[in-house]
């Protein structure tokens, strides 16, 4: 059911359903979703009461500051309107102008079939950057007047008057004036962030079931582990992927360890064939569509599968292990120690873009020309120098690959699989982005982060629950079975002609049965093994599929 109110300022037309809530009280009408005390009506309509009654988006801002948890937030008073979301953007608002003034929705793509935009009102360079990466890049998004709130952002719509926008916080992982490092201090620190990010965390679920989809990583195994530590013991696990992958294996041994239940869902090509040629899935990407990124499909078909079989009750709250591997410093650049005290500023920043073109936009080879890669790294400075961002000391340059990252990858690609669980019906929770810890990460040193070391010595020796120590992270097994014999011997034909060339054969020939999510099998494996494009892996073809679903070809550009 669709809420469509229209309080002058703006039109609000929001679902009332996937977490979304109304509440009228006194001279506010609030929506809200997500948890936290954004999502306390009272406290939020205590706050907002102590604004005057022409509020500025100053003043907003010094008043969602206070909130924490993870939320999207509307607040409508006499004459003014505003919208807010987390210093994550966990939960999309998105924006337009219509001839009936402004509308305000949650679900971008419904928003653009109600304006009945086409390919003709496309961003040809959000298009092209979604086209490389899977998302696009800053405040862009597909359509030019569809306007997204990005991470740490609020707008605020008045009688007769443009939005005024204001960005209450900005992640600043390059800021120079980071306290003196001492290790033991920091690992103190974030062993007690960690621990009261899963303590309230589990306070707030209350008795209802925690779900945690668990792999061979960190990530997870914090979340599970620390709760167990902390005497929590209503938590169920899961894991998925070819039979006998060896994150499933990790997986199972953790949560035996743990006493808590644990679950393998086999994914086999068949089966995700099968369910992309679904209409559940064609749903979903409506539902998910930002008009930024390509809908996250990750575990979407386990958690409807274990539904099914009742493993997992409907009011079971769920929480995965995003993105602990990210914030802790394990996509960082460079990586070797050499961070350039003998190059300009102009060519350290040089570097730098080129290094964020070259990891994060080469989801198809054939799209990599000098020409695009030029407009991609135009878009990402422009994206640095809008957050204020400066290039200073060359030990503090890795915090602007991270904050590039952190705005679009992160922050619209991966946290935008938050949709899954709120189109199944669930709520969920992000302790690893809690405002906690990105305070905590957002001070540390490149030192502290390179190889996450700060995080991994911490986890090793607390070894919460006895599962760190001597339990591998992340080992690699090659599954199927039936495929080792094969790639032996192509890898052996391929030796002489270099690692890149094999590597090339592998992902176009092997990566399609090899994949542990069976991202590719969107697509026939005959066309992925013919297709000389380049592509980087699964997300590449589901990339080219959302592009389709709005007109587009793989490189952005409109169908003929």
């Amino acid at each position: 059911m669709t809420i469509a109110h229209n309080v002058h300022a703006a039109n609000v037309a929001l679902t009332d359903s996937f977490g979304w809530r109304n509440d009228g009280h006194r001279e506010l009408e609030i929506w809200s979703s997500g948890y936290g005390r954004a999502c306390d009506i009272e406290f939020v309509e205590r706050c907002f009461g102590e604004l005057p009654s022409d509020p500025t988006v100053e003043q907003i801002a010094e008043i969602v500051r206070q909130f924490d948890g993870h939320f999207a937030l509307v607040v409508a008073g006499k004459g003014w309107i505003c919208a807010v979301v987390d210093r994550v953007r966990s939960i999309p608002i998105a924006y337009a102008e219509s001839t009936d003034g402004w509308i305000i929705d949650n679900q971008a793509d419904r928003l653009r079939k109600r304006l009945d935009f086409s390919q003709s009102q496309t961003d040809s360079a959000a298009a092209l950057a979604l086209g490389m990466s899977g998302y696009t890049i800053d405040d862009a998004t597909l359509y030019r007047d569809i306007k997204l709130l990005g991470p740490g952002d609020l707008v605020l719509f008045r009688d007769g008057a443009e939005p005024e926008h204001e960005r209450y916080y900005c992640y600043r992982p390059w800021r120079a004036d980071k306290p003196q490092y001492q290790p033991d201090t920091a690992s103190k620190e974030l062993s007690e962030t960690l621990l009261s990010t899963i303590e309230r965390m589990m306070a707030g679920i209350g008795d209802r079931l925690l779900i945690v989809p668990l792999s061979a990583g960190r990530d997870s195994r914090v979340i599970v582990s620390a709760a167990h530590h902390l005497g929590y013991r209503n938590i169920r696990t899961f894991a998925y992927g070819r039979p006998g992958n060896h994150e499933a294996a990790t997986s199972r041994y953790i949560a035996e360890a743990l006493g808590f239940e644990w679950r393998f869902v086999p994914l086999t090509t068949t089966l995700m064939q099968d369910y992309y040629a679904g209409e559940d899935w064609a749903n979903y990407c409506c539902f998910a569509d930002t008009l930024q990124a390509t809908p996250f499909v990750q575990d979407h078909p386990q958690i409807r599968l274990l539904k099914e079989e009742g493993y997992i009750p409907d009011d079971a709250v769920i929480a995965n292990g995003n993105s602990g591997d990210y914030i802790s410093g394990a996509h960082i650049f460079p990586k070797s120690s050499d961070v350039g005290r003998d190059k300009s500023e102009e060519q350290r920043l040089l570097n730098l873009l080129d290094a964020l073109s070259e990891k994060h936009f080469a989801l198809w080879k054939s799209l990599r020309s000098a020409e695009n890669c030029a407009k991609i790294e135009r878009l990402l400075k422009r994206s640095i120098d809008r957050a204020g961002a400066k290039v200073g000391e060359p030990e503090d340059d890795f915090g602007l690959f991270e904050y590039a990252e952190f705005q679009d990858r992160q922050c619209k690609y991966v946290i935008g699989g938050q949709r899954i669980y709120e189109y199944l019906g669930h709520e969920w929770r992000l302790p690893l982005w809690d405002n906690a810890l990105l305070r905590f990460f957002e001070t540390m040193p490149r030192e502290a982060k390179l190889d996450q070391r700060l995080y991994a010595e911490t986890l090793l020796r607390e070894n919460w629950a006895d599962v760190w120590q001597n339990v591998p992270v992340n080992a690699r097994t090659i599954k199927p079975n039936w495929i080792r014999p094969f790639r032996l011997l192509a890898k052996i034909v391929h030796a002489p002609f270099g690692r890149d060339r094999w590597h090339e054969f592998e992902k176009r020939y092997f990566g399609y049965w090899m994949e542990l999510g069976g991202q590719s099998a969107i697509r026939p494996y005959a066309d992925v093994a013919r297709d000389s494009r380049g592509a980087r892996h699964g997300v590449a073809w589901l990339t080219e599929a959302y592009l389709r679903r709005h007109g587009l070809d793989y490189a952005g550009d409109p169908i003929s």
